[in-house]
């Protein structure tokens, strides 16, 4: 006998509504819809600004785990199509949506098509999208709860969304990254902030300060249960270079990296390493559209998630991204790269980091290199720590909330 949840029980028509403006937001939105969808709420996700400017695409594991558990999934011109720029916008965006997805078009035609809807894109009245969107998934619900990961005025379509669901639905920020690094933040205007926010550790939880609901739930992407749905859907992918060290590296834009002509020259050093299967995964922002060096060409990874080159990886590189802490989930060797970041000394994890973590040059990384050991015990202490809070589960902490907001309102 099915199980009666409790806004079928008080006959509520509840609905839960993601919108996801990026990959990284999906990444951490899409446990949450699943965790939902397992306590018989309605869902529906709306596929945002990077996915309509053809920036990114979905994850095919995450769209598949939203279609084996009915998570009804939306892009903006499928559901706004008022005024004529727009319904021409709308039915111009599947002409390149169907071109894009085709194998027959060269690509340099694809990137021709791509860059016209960002043309149009910018045309376009994101503000009044964002309304009229939020009033047709308004509908037919008596309550709506809204997550996203964070609120941003310089998003156009999201703003306006969610300006017009504030006060008529829950917000529910969850964060675009774990809090693990020292920032303060610009106080937002009470119009344009989140209702509650669940964040990731109590660092977060002090320096949002301003918002008056918020708790402590720990990272929801990076929870041991949300790793055995992914790795259900995930392809594994084998070395055929088993023997060798399997290195990745966490590449970030010359924006948070402190020297990039070093970068490189790093970079090509280890390509040429013999005893090393070297993999750079470009990050999404400013450098998967780029053409490596010849020395990097065949090391650029362009087509593995985030999970899966982490994954099929032993040691995991990096110097400021947030993904590092899918290596941690997964617990392999992790070595930070301190000399390529403009914000070393700010992280959290770093007063409490082990020594053979924090690789200060060249030299002494390639030593540890050198005698890396598979069989070591790995400390990876001091990450867990910002994505776990007191060694709780994050899957349960977020779950827990859930049960008492639907009980409670």
């Amino acid at each position: 006998m099915r199980k009666n949840t409790h806004f079928e029980m008080t006959n509520i028509k509840t609905k839960v509504i993601f919108y996801a403006y990026s990959n990284n937001a999906l990444d951490h939105l899409a446990p949450y819809a699943f965790m939902c969808r397992q306590k018989e709420l309605p869902c529906e996700l709306i596929y945002g600004e990077d996915f309509i400017k053809f920036k990114v695409s979905p994850k095919n594991n995450i769209t598949q785990i939203f279609a084996d558990n009915d998570i009804k999934t939306h892009n903006i011109t499928s559901l706004e199509k008022q005024g004529l720029f727009q319904i021409i916008f709308s039915y111009i965006w599947y002409f390149v949506n169907s071109i894009t997805n085709s194998a027959f078009f060269p690509n340099f035609f694809k990137n021709k098509a791509r860059g016209l809807i960002n043309k149009l894109f910018d045309q376009i009245d994101g503000e009044l999208i964002g309304k009229n969107t939020a009033k047709k998934l308004l509908e037919d619900s008596e309550r709506v709860l809204v997550f996203i990961d964070d609120w941003s005025k310089n998003k156009k379509i999201q703003n306006g969304f969610l300006s017009y669901l504030k006060g008529k639905a829950t917000i529910i920020s969850v964060g675009h990254t774990p809090w693990h690094f020292h920032h303060s933040l610009t106080v937002p205007e009470s119009s344009f902030s989140e209702d509650i926010t669940l964040t990731s550790n109590s660092w977060e939880f002090d320096a949002k300060s301003f918002i008056k609901n918020k708790e402590v739930t720990g990272t929801l992407r990076y929870s041991k249960k949300w790793l055995t749905v992914l790795d259900k859907y995930n392809e594994d992918k084998i070395s055929d270079r088993i023997s060798k060290k399997k290195v990745l590296i966490l590449g970030h834009t010359p924006t948070h990296t402190s020297d990039w002509n070093r970068m490189f020259d790093l970079f090509i050093k280890l390509a040429e390493r013999m005893d090393i299967n070297l993999s750079i995964l470009p990050h999404t922002r400013g450098m998967s559209n780029m053409e490596p060096p010849n020395e990097l060409k065949n090391v650029w990874d362009k087509t593995s998630t985030l999970d899966e080159a982490v994954k099929n990886s032993d040691i995991v590189m990096f110097w400021v991204s947030s993904g590092i802490f899918e290596a941690v989930l997964r617990n392999k060797k992790v070595f930070y790269l301190s000399f390529l970041s403009k914000i070393d000394g700010e992280f959290i994890w770093q007063k409490n980091a082990p020594s053979n973590i924090i690789i200060k040059n060249e030299m002494e990384l390639f030593k540890a290199l050198d005698n890396y050991n598979e069989n070591e015990v790995i400390d990876n202490l001091c990450f867990e720590k910002i994505i776990w809070p007191e060694g709780s589960d994050p899957w349960v902490n977020a779950s827990n909330f859930l049960d008492k907001f639907l009980t409670s309102n």
